[in-house]
């Protein structure tokens, strides 16, 4: 788990795209992604501006997306149940004995 819903997600994905690639979310790695992302799409600032604006959203900074992200993969997420069927139960593994 990486987001609690919508909004948060699209502000993970607007603000750091590249947080799959974090291994440690230390400063300085983060630092290093955001540079690469910067070298290959030097617009990335701008465009992810536009788009929170189309949809309504203010973007954090990143230490706080990061921070959020960091908390929510490694605490909240654990007392969330992920609904799969679409009866909206939740999701059992077949059991075999």
């Amino acid at each position: 788990m990486v987001a609690i819903g919508l909004p948060e997600l699209l502000r993970l994905l607007l603000v750091a795209p590249w947080w799959r690639d974090c291994q440690a979310f230390t400063d300085e790695e983060c630092r290093e992604l955001a540079a690469e992302y910067l070298e290959d799409m030097p617009d990335l600032v701008a465009r992810s501006d536009r788009a929170a604006a189309a949809l309504g959203l203010d973007l954090p900074a990143q230490a706080d997306v990061l921070a959020r992200l960091r908390e929510v993969a490694v605490g909240i997420g654990e007392n969330f149940v992920l609904i799969f069927t679409p009866e909206r139960h939740p999701y059992e593994p077949l059991i075999r004995n």
